[in-house]
C-alpha cells in the first residue's frame, strides 16, 4: 500500500537533515583530525547540501555551523588574535553571503519547477486535474484495489445544456461556469480522492468508497451546482444544473475502461429521464431502500 503523503514528506526531510548533518559532520572530523585549516573550502559540499534541500534556512545553519567550527579549531589550536578573528569573521559573511544567494535561486528554481509541474497536471481554466492525469491516476487505484483490494468509485458529472448556456451567455460567460463547478468539486473532495476534468463540461470524481458514498457524494455536488447563482457581467443570476453517473470497480477485473464504461451509462440515463439527477449503474451494489428510491 503507498504511503500519505505527509509521512513520505517527512521521511524525505529526515533524510535530507541525516544527509546535510552527515555532511558537516565528515567535514569537520576531518579537518581537525588533518589540522589541515586551508581545506575549509570543503564546507562548500554542505553548504551546497543546505541551499538544495532547506534554502535559505539551510544555508544559515551551514554557515553558523561553520562559524562555531572556527571558534572551537582556534580555541583549541591557537590564541584568536584581532588579525585572525578579522579574517574570520569576513570569511564567515562571505561564505553566508553566497549561501542564500544559493538558498534563493534554489527556493526560485523550486518554485517554478512546481509551477510547470503543476501546469502539466492540472486543467488550467478550472484548477482541476486533467484527463491525462486522471487516465494515469485511475490506472494506478484500479491496480491497488486489485492487488490490496477496497473499494473504488467513479462518478462522471455533466453540466445540463451546457451548449444552450454558452449561445445564451456567451463563451466567457460558459467559462466562468466551469471554473465555478471547479472550485465546487474542490471544495467536496477529501484529500484522498481525486477531482478532474474529463473533457468539455463534464466532470469526474474518483473516490475511495463504495456505491452509497459515490450516491451521497454526487447528491451534495447536484445540489450544491443546482443552489449556486452564478453572477453574469450584466447583473444577473442565473442557476444551472448538472447530471451525474456512479458506478464502481470490480476488484479483479483489471479493466478500469469498464468502470468508465459504466459510469458514462448512468450519467447517460440521468440525462435520458430529465437531467438534474444522480443514477447509479446497476452493477454497483446498493441497499434496497437507496435502490428503490431511485427506480421510483
Amino acid at each position: 500500500m503507498s504511503l500519505r503523503p505527509d509521512l513520505v514528506e517527512r521521511r524525505v526531510t529526515i533524510r535530507r537533515v541525516v544527509a546535510l548533518t552527515g555532511a558537516l559532520v565528515a567535514v569537520s572530523a576531518g579537518l581537525l583530525a588533518a589540522g589541515l585549516l586551508y581545506l575549509w573550502p570543503l564546507f562548500i559540499f554542505p553548504l551546497l547540501l543546505g541551499a538544495v534541500f532547506f534554502f535559505e534556512l539551510g544555508s544559515l545553519l551551514v554557515a553558523g555551523w561553520v562559524g562555531a567550527f572556527f571558534v572551537a579549531y582556534f580555541a583549541l589550536r591557537q590564541p584568536l588574535d584581532a588579525a585572525t578573528t578579522r579574517q574570520a569573521i569576513v570569511g564567515l559573511a562571505a561564505f553566508s553571503l553566497a549561501g542564500l544567494l544559493l538558498g534563493r535561486l534554489q527556493r526560485e528554481q523550486h518554485v517554478l519547477h512546481g509551477l510547470l509541474a503543476a501546469s502539466s497536471l492540472t486543467d488550467r481554466l478550472t484548477g482541476l486535474y486533467n484527463y491525462g492525469t486522471f487516465v494515469d491516476y485511475l490506472h494506478n487505484e484500479a491496480t491497488k484495489a486489485d492487488r490490496y483490494g477496497g473499494a473504488l468509485t467513479l462518478i462522471m458529472f455533466d453540466l445540463d445544456h451546457f451548449k444552450r448556456f454558452n449561445d445564451r451567455h456567451g463563451h466567457e460567460a460558459g467559462n466562468d461556469l466551469l471554473r465555478r463547478v471547479g472550485t465546487t468539486l474542490q471544495s467536496v473532495v477529501r484529500e484522498a480522492d481525486m477531482a478532474a476534468r474529463y473533457g468539455g463540461e463534464e466532470f469526474a470524481l474518483l473516490i475511495s468508497g463504495d456505491a452509497v458514498d459515490g450516491l451521497e457524494l454526487a447528491e451534495r455536488v447536484r445540489r450544491a451546482i443546482e443552489t449556486t447563482a452564478l453572477d453574469l457581467r450584466g447583473g444577473e443570476l442565473v442557476y444551472v444544473t448538472a447530471s451525474a453517473g456512479v458506478a464502481t470497480y470490480a476488484n479483479g477485473s483489471r479493466d478500469e475502461t469498464l468502470l468508465i464504461e459504466h459510469a458514462d451509462a448512468a450519467l447517460y440515463e440521468s440525462k435520458r429521464a430529465g437531467r438534474n439527477r444522480v443514477t447509479v449503474h446497476p452493477s454497483a451494489a446498493l441497499p434496497e431502500h437507496l435502490a428503490a428510491t431511485l427506480s421510483a
